[in-house]
């Protein structure tokens, strides 16, 4: 049951991600949409699943510190593909407003969902 929480945590983020990231760079139609949600749910399960499974041991919902982990790691994510697909202009990619934007938002995305169906799910006080 658990892991049906995080591959559901996984697919709300990506879908809402989505939606950010279309409305942020202006891409219109479905099919950018759908490619870009499974894309998103690859790197989640890739990158954020570790992080997820570290702060989930000791769960707590809505804690400003996890948000602040989950930013952290985000804003390493973007900067290693920023550096990965174009190494000359990672600089000039630092200076735009999408990398602040993307990591802060999916970071927030992937936080809010975590806590609503993950964090001290099943943890009842003996």
């Amino acid at each position: 049951m658990q892991v049906l929480r995080i591959i559901f945590v996984h697919v709300l983020s990506a879908l809402s991600a989505a939606v950010v990231y279309v409305f942020g760079i202006g891409y219109d139609g479905y099919i950018p949409y759908f490619l870009i949600s499974v894309l998103l749910f690859i790197f989640y399960l890739i990158f954020a699943a570790p992080v997820q499974y570290f702060l989930n041991r000791n769960p707590k919902r809505f804690n400003a510190k996890y948000l602040l982990i989950y930013i952290f790691f985000s804003f390493l994510v973007w900067l290693f593909f920023a550096f990965i697909t174009d190494p000359k202009n990672t600089l000039n990619f630092l200076m735009g407003y999408e990398i602040y934007l993307f990591s802060v938002s999916f970071s927030v995305i992937f936080w809010i969902w975590d806590s609503v169906f993950l964090q001290n799910i099943g943890r009842v006080a003996a």
